[in-house]
């Protein structure tokens, strides 16, 4: 068996750990860092807003609801807007994976439901964003989902 010096070991442990911090630092450069939005910074100083939307969704009678199907996703709006004219959009934010983020806008039927095609949204984890205005009044909700 070989013998080596106590200074040859503290060298090759030296070494060895000089290897690993290179390692290291060359995976977490090479990771992929995304941001909640790309003007996360601009959509921050509007939070005001979205907390008095929310409160305006939150003050409904009814919320909006979701029905996963094998080939659809449907969104029901409150029964209230049934007759008013409601703009806005719906987002399906993926936070681990950006280019699988799907928007769309507000396209509601008689009976104040959207389906959207199951293709456009993968596997996973979502956040249900939607913002809608309906008589002048703005209003959002905010859902986790799983898409199976």
């Amino acid at each position: 068996m070989l013998k080596l010096s106590w200074g040859k070991r503290i060298a090759m442990l030296y070494i060895g750990f000089v290897a690993l911090i290179i390692i290291m630092i060359t995976m977490s450069m090479r990771q992929k860092v995304e941001l909640v939005s790309d003007d996360y910074y601009a959509r921050e100083l509007a939070f005001q807003e979205k907390i008095d939307e929310m409160n305006n969704a939150n003050a409904l009678p009814e919320k909006v609801t979701h029905l996963i199907t094998d080939n659809s996703f449907q969104i029901s709006f409150p029964s209230e807007f049934k007759t008013s004219a409601v703009a806005g959009e719906i987002l399906f934010f993926r936070p681990s994976d950006a280019s699988k983020d799907f928007k769309t806008g507000i396209q509601l039927d008689a009976d104040g439901k959207q389906q959207i095609d199951r293709k456009n949204l993968s596997k996973g984890m979502y956040k249900l964003q939607i913002y809608w205005k309906a008589n002048g009044t703005p209003f959002y909700a905010q859902e986790t989902i799983v898409i199976p």
